[in-house]
């Protein structure tokens, strides 16, 4: 008699501990959101900023009152690494940011931001607008050997406190429409698709603004 052995696979999670903590104003920090916010943005701002864009998105970090502020941002760090960011502020905070940082950080590369902006003006005037109440999560990254373990969805539900803090009424965030991942992990979370751009329906959407209620 022949016994067969059958074999059984056992799936290893590697558990992640991890604290969130504020951002602080320093440079060094600032590089590093810099390049997980270009990553966050599909390396868009590569092609906004060129090859200065981190050094131009750090020096606006360390500055408070701009979209790039350390004041919106939280780090995921493991044993004092920074391995997940996001950032984030509400309808009213934007209102009252100003460019004065991002000018000057700009400097000698005004002409060639100045030109990109006009390409691209109706959609940053998309991503750029918000209901009033709404808290806006303008970037999440995770770096890549600690995505699918929960830093994601820990930096989520960060910016989520801080929202409800605001006494916000919703949270919203501006997805890729070709990032599947991004829209199922929002999905999970209960966000649900409000608005497209193009806004046409005879345009396949690129970007998908996901909104939550609070």
């Amino acid at each position: 008699m022949t016994r067969r052995t059958a074999a059984s696979t056992i799936r290893i999670m590697t558990v992640v501990s991890f604290s969130i903590r504020p951002a602080r104003p320093a440079y060094e920090e600032g590089l590093i959101f810099a390049r997980l916010a270009n990553a966050a943005a599909g390396n868009g701002f590569r092609y906004l900023f060129g090859p200065r864009l981190e050094e131009i998105i750090a020096l606006t970090f360390v500055e408070p009152g701009n979209d790039f502020s350390h004041e919106c941002t939280v780090f995921a760090e493991e044993d004092g690494r920074i391995v997940g960011m996001a950032s984030g502020y509400t309808a009213k905070e934007h209102r009252c940011f100003t460019e004065d940082a991002i000018k000057r950080a700009v400097g000698r590369s005004a002409l060639r931001v100045a030109a990109v902006e006009v390409l691209i003006f109706p959609m940053l005037r998309f991503l750029h607008t918000y209901n009033e109440g709404d808290f806006y999560l303008q970037f999440l990254a995770v770096e890549e050997p600690y995505r699918g373990k929960g830093v994601g969805s820990a930096l989520i539900d960060a910016m989520k406190a801080r929202a409800r803090e605001t006494d916000s009424t919703h949270y919203a965030v501006d997805v890729s429409a070709r990032n599947g991942g991004a829209k199922t992990l929002y999905e999970r979370q209960g966000f649900v698709v409000q608005a497209r751009w193009p806004r046409s329906r005879l345009v396949r959407p690129t970007i998908l603004r996901m909104v939550q209620g609070l």
